[in-house]
């Protein structure tokens, strides 16, 4: 890559406007194609998860923000997800994005490195993520990172 980026950590007031805008794109392209939701009712359900998740509270969240020339470029939110069967807390990634026009130049390999070692650091041995069925460049890459199938969930239509 010959652009110069970084990864740092989020800063609400800098970081705001285009996490929510990349946040809210990224959440709306994982609908599968074959679905469709009121885009109303998808807005206001994305504004509920921003309040619902907080990504901007350093004490339930960690953001790490990739930038490229001083531009945002992506975002990596960790939060903590309770396991269904275990009860343990996990770190688990809520969402990973970047920006369409710097992507396919390492920077998401870059912000789960990033954000292993700043978890590994903290003491977690695991950190975990979702992708969706039809995202399969997203799930090759994590196949390729070492992640492997901790449970799959399956559906009919009826």
């Amino acid at each position: 890559m010959s652009d110069a980026f970084q990864i740092r950590l989020y800063e609400h007031a800098r970081d705001e406007r285009a996490f929510v805008a990349l946040n809210y794109r990224t959440f709306r392209d994982s609908i599968p194609p074959r679905e469709t939701v009121d885009e109303e009712f998808f807005r206001r359900h994305h504004r509920w998860l921003l309040e619902r998740y907080a990504p901007h509270d350093g004490t339930r969240n960690t953001v790490l923000v990739a930038e490229v020339n001083g531009r945002y470029a992506g975002h990596c939110w960790i939060g903590m997800q309770t396991d269904f069967f275990t009860r343990a807390d996990e770190p688990w990634i809520f969402d990973i994005s970047v920006m369409p026009e710097f992507r396919r130049r390492g920077l998401a390999q870059a912000m789960l490195a990033a954000a292993h070692n700043f978890l590994r650091a903290r003491g977690f041995t695991f950190l975990g993520l979702q992708v969706m069925a039809h995202n399969a460049a997203a799930r090759r890459l994590y196949e390729k990172l070492g992640y492997t199938s901790h449970a799959i969930t399956l559906r009919k239509g009826l």
